[in-house]
């Protein structure tokens, strides 16, 4: 028996490709964790190129600016973690201006980021949704 969606959750993330490497975040979810990108939900009254730079600094502690819209979900998504929800990812390719990084986590929803290899992608636990986009050529296209 399916789970009837019942809300709408649009949350937007930064791709940052740097030496054939993507920088991944590691989230803590109720199930334990999941790779995805740094990045997270759309604020009400919030514009979408600005929650970009401000989630990826929240997770990363690096400041970058947005580039160009990468990739929108076309498929219906279902939330495996929160059933109720139907999610629709944006992806942003950003360009770092400036920060540090941190890589273990910043004690809220964030276990901690690494770079990935693309060969390295299989291996991780990443929700269909964002599985959607990384078998995408607009995402294979930022490592040629």
């Amino acid at each position: 028996m399916s789970i009837p969606v019942q809300k709408f959750r649009i949350a937007l993330y930064g791709v940052l490709v740097e030496n054939d490497r993507v920088l991944l975040a590691t989230t803590l979810v109720p199930s334990g964790t999941i790779t995805n990108f740094p990045g997270g939900g759309l604020e009400l009254g919030e514009a979408p190129l600005e929650a970009i730079p401000r989630e990826f600094q929240e997770e990363t502690g690096l400041i970058v600016e947005v580039k160009e819209l990468l990739f929108c979900s076309q498929l219906f998504q279902q939330n495996p973690e929160y059933p109720t929800e139907q999610l629709m990812h944006l992806f942003y390719r950003v360009e770092r201006r400036g920060g540090e990084l941190i890589t273990q986590g910043n004690g809220d929803d964030v276990a901690g980021v690494e770079w990935v290899t693309l060969d390295e992608l299989p291996q991780r636990r990443i929700l269909a949704v964002d599985l959607e986009f990384t078998n995408h050529p607009s995402f294979r296209q930022l490592f040629q």
